[in-house]
């Protein structure tokens, strides 16, 4: 039927009817969705030199020019890096100069604080190299690398979209080692700053650049929401970096980040809050104070390091005080009817001025003498002088704990701490509580590395126990028993050639696995062994594994969980295992890392997890990596203090058995417990 068009006329209160010709249909225009700058690395009028060193305090510089940007491969108040980042002046303009350093890595990153899912990136980037060394990140790429970093979720899982080699383009999907390539495309890269693009559309992922023509859409979803910004391994320059949402865009991410912060408050409504319980003055007390139950099972009084070594009960009241420091302190694994035995180091010498001193805890001293005192009356049991060490030893240690090698469960070893490139050291030396020599080790291939990396256990069940020494087990008469598989491989990775924390022991809770022991093997990452033979049973490779926890976070797995926390090359990466070996989750609360401890709180359910690392990372974590709860009071205490100013601990104080929250700042230590206590 055709239509019709009514003219009407008031006037006569006439109308006519006319017929209609049939409508043309025009395509409707569509508004094409107005972009917003959200974030931009503004360096305009930024004065030319290096920025964002990690050991100098946040300046003016870093407030309005970098403010929202972190550096998670040299992060600020992190450990002895130097940024690598400077600030040039090229043809009127200022630019971010990407610099190698050879010292511990040659990437360097600067990412956004906030995390985004959709929007358009954009970067002009100048990859000056085409070549680059060996680093601790990932040791298969030698080819300079520079390009768009997005929806990061972690320094080692994330999309990047740059140039490589100065010959192709390339989209990577990364994870862990595995990269992944989406989109490529061979081609000559002409020199100077060439213009690059990501658009995210959820799914979708565009690349482009405009001069080689470049415009390609892959679709993947593994990573949905992160950090956005620009990673070069090699040198490289900056010249432009922002990043442009839709108004749709912008809500997507805030609804994202609103149902973070309300999934956060729910899972955090039953647990307690962190209130102040003491706070512990050094200087009253003559020194810095550590909490053992050293007297009494379950009785948790002060031992006080200082110029003298002073016992006193929680409430500040002398038990006993020795008129000479002790540095070092290990206790007995056992309790005896005098308490437990105390190993420490005295005969104490300074060394400021006669090597160089690499840093560290109590780098600028050596210790000349061994000592055992009784815990129940600071009594001398037991002294004598510290092995013969090579001359690049900076300091002897201790192993982490005592052991049964002669059936009393009071055997220790001692081991050094060396100067040398590898970190840890070769030598170790078993003794039982008088000092007499049982045996002495000095290993060949991968040493061991930290305090952590020395440990006692009953692998075989006879009884006596067995040590681990990096990647070596030792029976009780000082016989090796076996090598790990992997020794050599360790020696040739780039970062490793050292264990640097181990763990061993019934850790899966299945009789057909067990005794299992984890490897930390820096740059190599987690080995799990079959302790019985030290056959590698699997390898994760969560970055440079430098320490480990073990601890019943988990009710719906058996045995243990083991926590490992990374250093350099992906500062502050935490991972959990399961006792068996598997890789539960991955998480980075910061960027500064090796920081987090298993903590019972409040007395109720499995145990949370305290990363401690930083004011942002002073938080809870459940057994599923999920940030469950805000430890206010400690970030605001931590506020912009230096890593190397701050000192954090769980304790145990007298006998309520509570587990509290230990933060030390400018000589004070201030406990924080359970919000009623």
């Amino acid at each position: 039927m055709q239509g019709y068009i009514h003219r009407y006329r008031r006037k006569t209160c006439t109308f006519n009817m006319v017929p209609m010709s049939r409508p043309k249909i025009l395509p409707m225009k569509r508004r094409k969705p107005e972009n917003h700058l959200v974030t931009r690395l503004d360096l305009s009028n930024c004065p030319d030199g290096v920025v964002l060193a990690p050991l100098e305090p946040e300046n003016d510089i870093a407030r309005r020019f970098f403010n929202g940007w972190e550096t998670p491969l040299a992060p600020w108040g992190g450990f002895k890096l130097p940024s690598g980042l400077e600030v040039l002046k090229e043809n009127g303009q200022e630019v971010l100069a990407f610099n190698e350093n050879a010292v511990r890595v040659q990437e360097r990153s600067i990412l956004s604080k906030k995390k985004h899912r959709n929007g358009t990136i954009h970067v002009a980037v100048n990859q000056t190299d085409a070549f680059a060394g060996p680093h601790m990140d990932s040791m298969d790429h030698e080819e300079a690398f520079a390009g768009i970093v997005f929806r990061a979720e972690t320094s080692r899982w994330y999309y990047q979209f740059g140039v490589e080699g100065q010959r192709r383009l390339v989209l990577y999907l990364r994870r862990d080692d595995n990269w992944t390539v989406l989109a490529d495309l061979w081609e000559t890269i002409p020199k100077g700053y060439l213009d690059l693009e990501v658009a995210l559309d959820e799914a979708a992922i565009t690349c482009r650049c405009p001069a080689l023509g470049v415009d390609f859409t892959v679709t993947d979803s593994t990573y949905g929401f992160g950090r956005i910004g620009l990673r070069a391994l090699g040198k490289a320059r900056l010249a432009s970096l922002e990043m442009n949402q839709t108004v749709a865009q912008q809500t997507g991410d805030d609804r994202l980040r609103s149902q973070r912060r309300a999934a956060l408050h729910s899972a955090g409504a039953d647990i307690p809050d962190a209130v102040p319980a003491c706070i512990l003055e050094h200087q009253d007390l003559g020194g810095s104070p550590r909490f053992l139950d050293f007297i009494e099972p379950d009785r948790y009084d002060m031992l006080i390091s200082g110029e003298t070594l002073r016992a006193a009960t929680a409430d500040g009241e002398t038990l006993w005080e020795l008129d000479m420091p002790v540095m070092g302190i290990v206790p007995s694994r056992n309790q005896g009817p005098d308490g437990r035995l105390l190993y420490g180091f005295t005969g104490i010498r300074s060394i400021k001025d006669s090597i160089n001193v690499t840093g560290g805890a109590g780098s600028d001293v050596v210790y000349d003498q061994m000592c055992i005192i009784r815990g129940r009356d600071g009594r001398i049991m037991a002294q004598a002088g510290v092995p013969p060490m090579h001359e690049t030893a900076r300091r002897p240690d201790y192993s982490a704990g005592t052991g049964n090698l002669t059936g009393h469960g009071t055997d220790i070893v001692v081991r050094e701490w060396r100067d040398d490139k590898e970190g840890g050291g070769v030598n170790l030396w078993a003794y039982d509580e008088g000092f007499n020599r049982l045996w002495h080790h000095e290993q060949e291939g991968a040493w061991y590395g930290h305090h952590w990396a020395v440990r006692f256990c009953d692998v075989d069940g006879d009884g006596r126990d067995e040590l681990l020494g990096g990647g070596k087990l030792y029976d009780a008469r000082g016989n090796v028993l076996w090598v790990h598989d992997r020794d050599q491989e360790m020696l040739g990775i780039h970062g490793a050639r050292h264990y640097d924390a181990v763990a061993v022991g019934n850790l899966s809770g299945d009789a057909d696995l067990d005794p299992v022991a984890f490897l930390m093997g820096g740059s190599a990452g987690v080995y799990v062994v079959d302790a019985l033979t030290g056959r590698t049973r699997m390898r994760h490779r969560v970055g440079h594994a430098q320490g480990c926890v073990t601890g019943k976070v988990r009710e719906d797995i058996p045995g243990d969980q083991v926590l490992v926390a990374t250093r350099w090359g992906n500062m502050g990466i935490l991972t959990l295992f399961s006792g068996s070996g598997e890789r539960l989750w991955t998480i980075q609360p910061d960027y500064v890392g090796q920081g987090a401890t298993p903590v019972s709180w409040g007395g109720a359910g499995p145990q949370l997890i305290w990363t401690n690392t930083s004011a942002h990372a002073q938080a809870f974590y459940d057994g599923y990596g999920v940030r469950v709860k805000e430890l206010t009071p400690l970030r605001d205490l931590w506020g912009e203090r230096m890593r190397r100013d701050v000192g954090c601990h769980t304790l145990r104080m007298g006998r309520d058995g509570k587990t509290y929250l230990g933060m030390t700042v400018d000589e004070k230590t201030h406990v924080f417990g359970p919000e009623g206590i």
